[in-house]
């Protein structure tokens, strides 16, 4: 019982890890951009709080939301993890793990710059693929530094203020419509969570 709850929790860091740790801040001049000017990210016209859930990430997620999509018990990173606060789920009942995972890019108490962050590390080439999107109303991109999204992997990035975003990620999904579908569904029930919904 104890070898598995090591393997799960592993896999689930290492599912956070994957999301929210790409778009870390970045430090001094941004990379150079490859052709033209650097594009500039879209501006977030209804700003939203997530401190309340800085403690407690895996609240962002309702529960009914988790059990629509096959997870069940949470295991989340804390506030003073390098990767920021998140919760992960897993789902090893299939016939290969799927994972959830959602993180707050507050990092050491520090937000990430919001999507200006991502489109920065975009625009660097930092990313396999930087698809602009929106998700309920809100700036997002889906983004990763590899691509697979053909294998059922897929994460967004959605901007809730100027200098922060949140990520929603899935793993072990059938393929790209699947999994990205999935990642898009769980960051629109994160907003309607930070919007005050149930």
């Amino acid at each position: 019982m104890k070898r598995h709850i090591a393997i799960t929790t592993g896999i689930v860091a290492l599912s956070i890890a994957l999301v929210s740790g790409c778009s870390q801040p970045q430090t001094g001049n941004p990379a150079p951009v490859s052709s033209g000017a650097a594009s500039a990210a879209p501006r977030v016209s209804n700003p939203l709080d997530p401190s309340a859930y800085v403690s407690r990430p895996c609240d962002l997620v309702p529960s009914q939301v988790v059990s629509q999509l096959g997870f069940s018990d949470p295991t989340p990173t804390d506030a003073d993890s390098p990767f920021g606060p998140g919760c992960g789920w897993i789902d090893v009942s299939g016939a290969k793990p799927k994972n959830l995972s959602v993180g707050l890019q507050i990092l050491r108490g520090q937000r990430n710059g919001g999507l200006s962050a991502v489109y920065r590390t975009r625009d660097g080439g930092g990313y396999a693929y930087a698809d602009p999107t929106e998700v309920s109303g809100y700036p997002a991109v889906f983004a990763d530094t590899q691509d697979r999204r053909a294998q059922g992997k897929c994460s967004v990035y959605v901007g809730i203020a100027d200098d922060l975003t949140f990520s929603a990620g899935v793993d072990g999904y059938s393929g790209q419509q699947d999994s990205c579908d999935a990642a898009e569904q769980v960051a629109a029930a994160v907003i309607k969570t930070l919007q005050g919904g149930s």
